[in-house]
């Protein structure tokens, strides 16, 4: 396969499995099916980043898309998936500052701040037992949005990328320790599926 055919070819696979996951498996019960199919979306982009030797941002998906894998098995897992995110947003990060021409804070910065300890705060009585790491996952992802805040203008897609992972990632918690009506937690882990996926093809077009 050329390269040329190789971005479309692998935007199809992309989009084809993380539609089944979307439409067949996102609210099933627990399965082998149910984990592949979750994990098999990042894990093709994983794979395409593979080909272009972009192994810091390719490793970063890799992590991502085990993280999806432990997320979509028992609750004790979600710790597990939890660090894996965690260790994959770092890596972005990493990325991200490696673009930086300069470094400065800004009005976006400061509404992630804001957001970051109203959400926390809010956050803080709901999550039981999982408090530190929750904390420890929303002081990495405001870090990851406000560095993406200080790319060149030319990363806008990076920095969408970044804002749409943080509303996935806001969601995921109401739908996890807030809302208890069966039909909102449907309606909102439809809105986590797609603002993730959405999230990581924006990182990778605008990273690679």
């Amino acid at each position: 396969m050329t390269d040329t055919l190789l971005l479309p070819a692998a935007a199809m696979a992309v989009f084809t499995s993380a539609a089944i996951y979307g439409y067949g498996f996102l609210n099933a019960e627990i399965s082998a099916w149910r984990s592949f199919w979750k994990t098999l979306p990042v894990a093709i982009m994983a794979i395409f980043v593979i080909t272009t030797s972009a192994w810091l941002l390719a490793l970063a998906l890799v992590l991502s898309a085990i993280g999806d894998y432990f997320l979509s098995r028992a609750e004790d897992k979600f710790t597990i998936g939890l660090v894996s995110f965690l260790t994959a947003h770092l890596l972005y990060i990493w990325l991200f500052w490696q673009l930086i021409t300069t470094a400065s804070f800004g009005w976006g910065q400061g509404a992630m701040l804001a957001y970051a300890l109203f959400y926390g705060a809010y956050l803080w009585p709901r999550v039981g037992e999982y408090r530190i790491p929750v904390l420890a996952y929303i002081f990495v992802i405001t870090i990851m949005v406000s560095t993406a805040f200080m790319l060149p203008t030319g990363y806008t897609l990076v920095l969408l990328g970044s804002l749409s992972f943080a509303l996935s990632d806001s969601v995921l918690a109401l739908e996890m320790f807030v809302i208890t009506n069966p039909k909102t937690k449907i309606a909102l882990s439809k809105i986590v599926w797609v603002s993730y996926i959405a999230a990581q093809a924006l990182l990778v077009i605008g990273l690679m």
